[in-house]
């Protein structure tokens, strides 16, 4: 049977004198309950993870990182991704290029922007991550950078420096000519990945929610929304807990706040105080899921072995792809 964490219950009240009966205060019966309903779940399971090995923390955080791993393996790092997007890029700045000539103007490529380029990995997909992988909380503590975040301003195209000697009338033919040259989004390229990585993904997927679907599993899902509204969070799952923290950080207007509102502070603590109560509720659902997950992941990776060794060969030759396309914005 998995070993499930205990909350905190050091705050003990101290002993009343004789004949008095101590007060109970509201955090010792909150952690008094959270504690005996994790009594109860660890009992009404136990007969069904019988089967399983018994995961500890360790091992059950080194199965996720495995999991984690095969998904990035799939879907492609953050870098092979961006390969794939800077090959998209030069497809669509070509094109422009040789229309900007039969024009008679020169055209420099617009520089690449990569929008990965601060992803340190991917997270698994939302509708599966709240059970399988620890990566929820890395989204919850990303909330307020998530609010924060302005939408992009449109990127001006960059002029060729013979743009500079054109005259006034010239200028204006320069620009107008750009506009022409431009595809329409309809036609512009598409990011193209290997194809074997599409197909992989399905069944990674698939083999998820047959984990996220297991009697013992589901059930410990189960006890994480009544978990969580002991805490003093009234959410089923970590997505309406996404929600609810996210609205901490918007007024009334639903503008993101500014750092030196006075409601900050207070949103901060809302978000802090979610991922401690999130990791407290959901551990004995994660943990069942990681013992699951490690013979499921055995399997996956045995019996999809040569596709999996066809994708990394596909990876590596797009990033090959991906280093001309640079040197052509060089």
């Amino acid at each position: 049977m998995t070993a499930h964490p205990s909350p905190d219950l050091s705050r003990a009240p101290r002993r009343a004198p004789a004949g008095r009966r101590p007060k109970a205060g509201r955090g010792n019966r909150v952690n008094a309950a959270i504690a005996g309903g994790l009594a109860v779940l660890a009992l009404a399971t136990c007969a069904a993870a019988a089967h399983r090995p018994t995961l500890d923390t360790a091992q059950a955080t080194a199965v996720a990182a495995d999991l984690r791993a095969l998904y990035e393996r799939i879907q492609g790092s953050p870098a092979q991704r961006s390969a794939a997007l800077v090959i998209a890029h030069v497809a669509r700045e070509e094109p422009v290029r040789e229309c900007m000539k039969s024009s008679g103007f020169r055209y420099t490529l617009a520089p690449f922007a990569d929008p990965l380029a601060d992803s340190p990995r991917l997270l698994l997909p939302t509708e599966v991550s709240a059970v399988v992988d620890p990566g929820a909380a890395d989204a919850l503590k990303l909330v307020p950078q998530a609010v924060a975040e302005e939408p992009e301003a449109a990127v001006e195209r960059p002029k060729d420096p013979s743009y500079k000697r054109l005259s006034a009338a010239k200028r204006r033919l320069y620009d107008d000519t750009a506009l022409m040259c431009e595809p329409p989004i309809e036609g512009q390229t598409e990011v193209s990945t290997p194809e074997v990585s599409g197909d992989l993904d399905a069944e990674f997927l698939d083999m998820l929610r047959r984990i996220g679907a297991d009697v013992e599993v589901a059930s410990r899902m189960e006890f994480y929304s009544s978990c969580m509204a002991k805490l003093g969070y009234p959410v089923h799952t970590v997505g309406e807990l996404y929600a609810a923290v996210s609205a901490k950080f918007r007024d009334d207007e639903g503008t993101p706040l500014r750092p030196e509102s006075s409601l900050m502070p207070h949103a901060t603590a809302y978000q802090q105080d979610a991922v401690k109560a999130d990791t407290t509720c959901r551990t004995p659902a994660w943990a069942g899921a990681m013992s699951l997950a490690q013979a499921e992941l055995a399997a996956f990776t045995e019996d999809h072995a040569d596709q999996l060794a066809e994708l990394d060969a596909a990876w590596t030759a797009l990033e090959a792809r991906a280093a001309e396309a640079r040197a052509k914005l060089a």
